[in-house]
């Protein structure tokens, strides 16, 4: 999307500043001043790892002046900051009970200071199954895990929500015998018609949750948040595009609010005014006929006066075409949403507001703040990214935070089943076992060959544990396909990696040489010093495109040419065989620069590779730039005015206009042939990243990390 677009028409959301080191383009800023330079001075190495901070000081003159850190009240509760880790589903959990990977997870977001934890959801009945991971807090074998959980918070000084939810309808991930539902409406993505629960099944849960939150009170937690948000089943009574009963919980605002507010009257009544009562909402379910910030705030303002609230978490979307609005990707602007937050609050209300939704720098929180859209700022995936940015923040030591980048590979994870990680935190979902990086034994030498992200982050944990790490590169500039990816339209945000390990690579003293493509004789002459190794990260080639286009001389996403194009006019087709930003990134490129563009592409459908919540993104911004998609395509033939594909189905060819551009983005193969000098051999030479085979960033940074800290 072009970045003068009127994103508030558009979009029904506020552009707050983009954080000031997330500048457009990571071209001129990753340049070498030298074909031989350092990072910088090599520093003492620290008497703690990077992987076990500093500890923060208590001093007052290190506490920031900034009001996140104020501490705040919320009903009973007194937090230490305004930062709240806000739920999200991990998938940690085995067999409807809390492991102890889930445990650590949380235990370790607690010790890095934040103010408030909230839990992802768990279940508060069997009717709510939405997939094998989810806690089933209904369950008595649970209960020892809950008590766990809750203790392991507490020990770092930090309160502890458990998210009560119910699925509803919503079947994506994994339907159940029959869901229930609040009407016959289909789940809008996965098309489950529900059964209708009768007025003793709607009993039935009411009581259900409010048994869940005397569970988790009993278990230590300091209270529970009602998951009303995203679709699921209290938004389904709450809203009119779903709930189309004609009996006492449907038809007027106040009947389609009956079952939430006789499941907090319940539990106010069986567990007290103390424990806290938490309620997520969204804004604007963003749908035709759904709610939108007035009915939200209608309903917040009536359950404030009738006590039933002490705080409420505002976020966006629910589970339809709309749900891209729900953990915004780096196509967004930081805080997109934050008008719509501030539309939902209540004049005059007394109840903390937390805005949910692309938080991740501190001068957009503290903005949130001062202008009064928020009283609490909701982050899961920044936190997910660097569990010490409160910490961090708390003493002015933003240059270490690891920051959030906003790819979505954790949803990506998540929405697939499996288990939650980050793109650039390898700690992620091995808290339990993960230990801080120990200083080598044995300081050695090492040759870093490549620095893209899996170089790069072998050689500053390897430095950082005492190691000699030179980094060589062929290239003039570091950064590898990461260079070209942050360069295109709204994926300027991947710079964030390279910026954290150049940043890490400078305080470790990385002498990085750019310009210098090595050769089998250095490899050779290396290979007969003492202490050294070699780490071989040239990442990856694009295989070749298909002979019948070479009339037409294809662009590669990595190609250098795109630096040196400028605006045109003219037809351009992208080849997807890649089915990821690769190719999508270029295509949004040429969009921008003024081609009209169309893709083909051999799958069924487009952005196959992307998590699910970006691929509805992408769907959006290329129908609304009328891009047309021809799927189940190849090409078969270039003629002098015309370009012929064919149906890889039936057979069927179809012609198109020559285009005055061509990009292929297909599948690539390593570039290891600097390993047949020793035979891969595992002493001497490593192989890592797309070196070994082409994969995602997150199994380069992730393999990168493992060397760094096991050499």
């Amino acid at each position: 999307m072009a970045d003068g677009m009127d994103w508030e028409s558009h979009w029904g959301f506020t552009r707050l500043p983009w954080p000031s080191w997330r500048s457009p383009s990571l071209h001129s800023r990753c340049r070498c001043s030298s074909a031989s330079a350092r990072v910088s001075k090599r520093r003492p190495s620290p008497s703690w790892s990077h992987s076990e901070r500093s500890p923060v000081k208590d001093d007052e003159d290190l506490k920031m002046t900034s009001a996140l850190f104020d501490d705040v009240a919320v009903g009973a509760l007194h937090l230490k900051n305004r930062l709240v880790h806000v739920a999200t589903v991990g998938n940690y959990g085995l067999d409807g009970l809390p492991t102890e990977e889930l445990i650590a997870y949380y235990a370790r977001r607690a010790k890095g200071g934040v103010g408030l934890i909230i839990t992802e959801g768990v279940s508060v009945h069997p009717s709510s199954q939405p997939n094998p991971t989810i806690v089933h807090a209904y369950d008595p074998a649970a209960w020892p895990g809950l008590v766990r959980l809750a203790s392991a918070v507490h020990a770092h000084g930090v309160p502890i929500c458990l998210q009560l939810w119910h699925v509803g309808r919503q079947q994506l991930w994994g339907p159940v015998g029959s869901p229930w539902g609040v009407s016959a409406a289909p789940d809008a993505l996965s098309g489950v018609v529900p059964h209708v629960m009768s007025i003793a099944q709607i009993a039935e849960l009411e009581n259900a949750f409010v048994d869940c939150a005397v569970v988790a009170k009993e278990a230590g937690f300091d209270g529970v948040e009602i998951h009303g948000a995203h679709g699921y089943l209290v938004t389904q009574f709450l809203s009119p595009w779903s709930n189309t009963r004609a009996d006492a919980y449907g038809g007027s605002p106040e009947n389609r609010m009956r079952f939430l507010r006789n499941i907090l009257q319940g539990i106010r009544g069986a567990c007290g005014a103390e424990f806290v009562l938490d309620l997520k909402l969204s804004g604007s379910e963003f749908v035709a006929g759904g709610l939108t910030p007035d009915d939200t705030r209608g309903i917040i303002a009536a359950l404030e006066a009738d006590g039933l609230i002490d705080v409420v978490g505002i976020s966006q979307g629910n589970f339809s075409l709309s749900l891209e609005r729900h953990v915004p990707d780096m196509h967004f602007p930081p805080a997109p949403f934050a008008g719509v937050i501030a539309q939902t609050r209540p004049p005059q209300t007394k109840t903390p507001i937390i805005a949910i939704g692309r938080v991740m720098d501190r001068r957009t929180a503290e903005e949130l703040v001062a202008n009064g859209t928020a009283d609490l700022i909701g982050m899961a995936r920044a936190l997910i990214s660097d569990p010490d940015l409160p910490s961090l923040w708390r003493v002015n030591d933003d240059a270490h935070v690891r920051d959030c980048i906003a790819c979505n590979v954790c949803w990506g994870a998540i929405h697939a089943g499996k288990r939650m990680l980050c793109i650039h935190n390898p700690e992620v979902g091995a808290e339990q076992s993960w230990e801080p990086a120990q200083r080598a034994a044995a300081p050695r030498t090492l040759h870093v060959v490549g620095a893209g992200p899996a170089g790069m982050e072998a050689a500053w944990v390897a430095a950082s544990r005492g190691h000699r790490v030179q980094l060589w590169e062929a290239a003039g500039e570091l950064g590898g396909q990461l260079r070209y990816l942050a360069a295109l339209p709204g994926l300027g945000e991947y710079g964030g990696i390279l910026a954290y390990q150049q940043a890490r690579m400078g305080e470790y003293g990385v002498e990085v040489h750019c310009g210098h493509a090595v050769t089998r004789d250095e490899l050779k002459a290396w290979a007969g010093q003492d202490d050294v190794v070699v780490v071989l990260a040239t990442g990856s080639l694009p295989q070749p495109y298909p002979r019948v286009l070479a009339a037409l001389e294809p662009l590669a996403p990595d190609d250098d040419r795109w630096w040196t194009l400028g605006a045109a006019e003219g037809d351009a087709i992208v080849f997807d065989e890649d089915g990821g930003y690769g190719a999508y990134g270029p295509a949004e490129r040429l969009l921008a620069l003024g081609y009209r563009v169309s893709i083909v592409t051999s799958r069924t459908d487009i952005g196959a590779n992307l998590d699910y919540l970006s691929r509805i993104g992408l769907q959006r911004r290329l129908r609304e730039a009328g891009v047309p998609v021809y799927t189940g395509m190849q090409p078969e033939a270039v003629t002098s005015e015309h370009l012929r594909i064919k149906d890889v189905y039936s057979g069927k060819p179809m012609m198109l206009a020559k285009p005055a551009l061509t990009v292929w983005a297909g599948p690539r193969v390593a570039n290891d042939a600097l390993a047949e000098t020793f035979g891969r051999n595992g002493g001497f030479l490593n192989l890592i990243g797309d070196a070994v085979s082409p994969r995602k960033i997150v199994s380069a940074i992730h393999e990168g990390q493992l060397l760094g800290r096991t050499l």
